[in-house]
């Protein structure tokens, strides 16, 4: 590994947002301002295409333009870089996801452009569901959906802006919840198995629907689109 400075004490983890390597540039970003912005390897062409001030580039760098990388470091001295071996036992998305992590971050968006390998998409909306990400405050948009997930004892808000049609998905084992604000509620007495399609294209019938999980984790994915007659 490498870095632009000797640490991270001068990242500011108030709103952290990671731009995702996936072959397209994010089309929807989170709302606001980020003040960390953490580029995931080939996500630094897409950081600048977006015209984001990058922060810290984390990866393998196996996409990563060598002379925008140096021009970039020239431009930003303070950016940290952490170049990961290519062997790695871990995702590019999953070490980012990790830095991030240990910012301890007030809030924390993921933005990537979906698309891609299909072994590489469920890779990563289904990590967000590990247990150490799950607790984090973060929203992902990837594509044209955004993602949430929650363990146990978690409650979501799920604006209907993010979506109107919603789909739970139970990660990693059975799964039990209270929902409101939805065509279809759930209750603890129909619990959710893993992987079922139970929760597939449910739709939110209020301006905010709320997910409270009681067991398990779940992964919430938010889409517009036109509900099911």
């Amino acid at each position: 590994m490498d870095g632009g400075v000797s640490g991270e004490g001068h990242l500011d983890a108030h709103c952290v947002w990671i731009i995702d390597g996936g072959p397209h540039v994010p089309h929807r970003l989170p709302p606001g301002e980020p003040s960390c912005v953490i580029a995931v390897d080939r996500g630094l062409a897409h950081t600048l295409r977006l015209g984001l001030r990058p922060h810290v580039v984390v990866g393998d760098f196996d996409s990563v333009d060598p002379a925008m990388l140096q021009t970039t470091r020239e431009q930003w001295p303070d950016l940290v870089v952490r170049r990961h071996d290519r062997h790695k036992a871990h995702s590019d998305l999953d070490l980012a996801l990790s830095f991030a992590w240990g910012l301890d971050p007030a809030e924390i968006a993921l933005a990537g452009g979906g698309g891609g390998r299909l072994d590489h998409m469920m890779t990563s909306v289904t990590m967000l569901a590990r247990p150490r990400y799950a607790a984090l405050p973060l929203t992902a948009y990837i594509g044209a959906s955004v993602v949430r997930a929650a363990t146990a004892g978690m409650d979501m808000r799920l604006p209907v802006d993010d979506g109107n049609l919603l789909t739970l998905l139970a990660v990693g084992g059975a799964a039990s919840m209270h929902t409101r604000g939805l065509r279809w509620n759930l209750s603890a007495t129909t619990p959710l198995a893993s992987a079922a399609s139970l929760g597939l294209s449910n739709e939110l019938i209020e301006p905010e629907a709320h997910v409270r999980v009681q067991a398990g984790t779940v992964l919430a994915i938010q889409t517009h689109g036109t509900p099911l007659p």
